[in-house]
């Protein structure tokens, strides 16, 4: 655990000059595949995103508790990655993503009756690489503060008072 989290190398660890003991010592730790319990719970929402480690893609399955429920590695972002992950995951009513490319068409293959919702963070994120922190423009500005505003709305009428400034903006 020490070399995992720390900054000393192999060999500063076991004390020799290649570090070949240290790994002689951990080699059973490689062989570990971590598994996690099929998911049967029911939930009503399912966060899912993709993380790139190395040239591999780790797709991630969220409950609303934060819980992670399944992971499936692919080539890439792709229908045939993210159905594998829905696949092991009992439908629920909301899945919200970062609206990356293949989960449409899975999610509509997996789980035709979940609907569909964009993460507020990743849309926020989205809308500032166009923009920037500081926009130039008068109305860059405006459409920026009209985004980061998306966080206060929480119930009906904040969302029908907002899509109005947005149809003013």
């Amino acid at each position: 655990m020490s070399w995992l989290t720390g900054k000393r190398s192999q060999s500063e660890i076991d004390g020799t000059q290649t570090g070949r003991s240290f790994r002689r010592r951990t080699t059973w730790c490689w062989g570990m595949r971590p598994a996690l319990p099929p998911c049967e719970r029911i939930f009503h929402a399912v966060m899912v995103d993709g993380i790139w480690i190395g040239s591999w893609c780790l797709l991630i399955a969220l409950s609303d508790t934060g819980r992670v429920l399944a992971w499936q590695w692919s080539g890439g972002e792709t229908t045939a990655g993210w159905k594998a992950l829905l696949e092991q995951i009992p439908s629920p009513g909301v899945l919200v993503t970062d609206g990356g490319s293949g989960l449409p068409s899975a999610l509509r293959q997996a789980w035709p009756h979940t609907q569909h919702q964009r993460c507020l963070f990743h849309l926020q994120l989205n809308v500032t690489r166009h923009l920037t922190r500081n926009p130039r423009t008068r109305a860059g500005r405006a459409l920026r503060q009209l985004v980061m505003q998306l966080s206060e709305v929480w119930d009906e009428d904040a969302a029908i008072l907002w899509q109005l400034r947005l149809d003013e903006w």
